[in-house]
């Protein structure tokens, strides 16, 4: 006869327990699922200023003694360059260097520079006997007439690695022609576009470890256009400073805004930090950034920028060098220097990197690669229903004392993937 130990659950018993709590576990986990999506995901805007009326009508233009500032315009037979003396009520005026003897027909202000350098543009600006030529700034074509491959900085304000959740800034190319300061941009049919404000540091002759800090350089206003449902998924979560998928997602036709003027400062170091950069949405201040609170500053970039050597990065399918001979800015490039907090992006939050997880596990991982790009992929879902990118109608306004204005209305209709 068996014996029987009554402290010992029986097989059947212990099995049906084992069942219930699966299954209760399952009911709570599926009730957790499901008061996280019921809620609400949040897209905070960092600022809440109104554009003042009427500010974007005049823009502060330096002294030619602290900067020369220029801008291009075609009066009918081809680009001119014009020493900028004022800009006020929507027109700049100044004086047509195309037309004096000193740059007969040179088109491009860093040709101009290079020829006549920088006391004697500045005693031509100043010269109040030449006489001044005025022109709609909604007329003036792109400020700098330049190649297409730059550098991207990315992360280089510390509030900005906050709601990125990215620790150091780090470079990438930028494979982008600049495109003039008063156009329109394609919201895409699919991805999610982003802005962000930055400001454009120019090589005005090469640059290498040889040659040193130039004397000058100049300064431009930029908008770093991004899509950024292509670059969430090109990133490598484990390599986030690496670069990957930074120059896809923002090398897409138009995706280098520049301004109204170009600016060439006696001494750069100094005027660069001096500079406040806004930008708006449909009048609703969403950035502000101070190149003084930059964490790498221009020196540093143009170090690491020519340390980049012959690194390559993905563009569109194809290895490319940070710039286009590898240690050495060739003339032209547009190192743009990052972008302060207020992006529409932010990291994935703690609810949505729940669903994420959830979503995988529930699929044994067949929806994502991994539980991070199940994160992102909720992010994404979301705000495509939120409608909280870019999208057709709005009207963004980027502008600085001392620099320029941009105005871009997004449009619908799709985008070519690449430059």
């Amino acid at each position: 006869m068996t014996s029987t130990d009554p402290t010992r659950p029986h097989p059947r018993r212990a099995l049906r327990i084992t069942g219930i709590v699966a299954a209760g576990l399952a009911v709570a986990v599926a009730g957790s699922y499901g008061v996280a999506r019921a809620i609400p995901p949040e897209f905070p805007v960092v600022y809440s200023e109104r554009l003042p009326t009427g500010t974007t009508g005049s823009v502060t233009i330096a002294d030619p003694a602290q900067a020369l500032t220029f801008a291009r315009f075609d009066a009918g037979s081809g680009p001119r360059v014009l020493v900028v003396t004022r800009y006020e009520n929507g027109v700049i005026s100044g004086i047509d260097l195309t037309a004096t003897p000193e740059a007969t027909g040179l088109t491009e202000p860093i040709a101009v520079f290079a020829k006549l350098g920088y006391q004697a543009i500045q005693a031509i600006a100043g010269d109040s006997a030449r006489p001044q030529v005025t022109v709609p700034a909604t007329e003036t074509l792109t400020s700098l007439d330049t190649h297409s491959h730059h550098v991207g900085i990315g992360t280089n304000y510390k509030e900005h690695q906050a709601e990125a959740t990215i620790e150091e800034p780090f470079v990438f190319p930028k494979i982008a022609t600049p495109t003039d300061s008063d156009g329109e941009l394609a919201a895409g049919t699919h991805g999610l576009l982003d802005y962000e404000v930055e400001l454009g540091i120019v090589a005005l002759d090469d640059i290498t470890t040889s040659t040193g800090l130039p004397e000058h350089l100049g300064l431009v206003l930029s908008n770093d256009w991004t899509d950024r449902e292509l670059l969430v998924s090109q990133i490598e979560p484990d390599n986030l400073t690496g670069g990957a998928g930074f120059t896809n997602a923002k090398s897409q036709p138009g995706f280098l805004t520049t301004g109204d003027l170009f600016v060439i400062p006696a001494d750069w170091e100094s005027y660069y930090r001096k500079l406040r950069l806004d930008l708006f949405v449909n009048d609703d201040l969403r950035q502000r950034a101070n190149p003084s609170d930059l964490i790498w500053d221009v020196r540093t970039m143009i170090e690491k920028t020519l340390a980049a050597g012959d690194r390559t990065w993905d563009s569109d399918g194809t290895p490319t060098t940070l710039t286009a001979q590898p240690g050495v800015i060739p003339r032209g490039t547009i190192l743009q220097t990052g972008t302060p907090e207020g992006v529409v992006y932010r990291a994935p939050s703690t609810r949505q990197r729940f669903l994420g997880f959830m979503e995988w596990a529930g699929t044994l991982g067949t929806n994502a690669d991994s539980v991070v790009d199940s994160a992102l992929a909720v992010y994404v879902r979301e705000a495509k229903d939120a409608e909280v990118y870019l999208k057709p109608g709005d009207r963004i306004v980027t502008r600085a004392e001392g620099l320029g204005q941009i105005f871009t209305t997004i449009t619908a209709g799709e985008r070519a993937e690449s430059e």
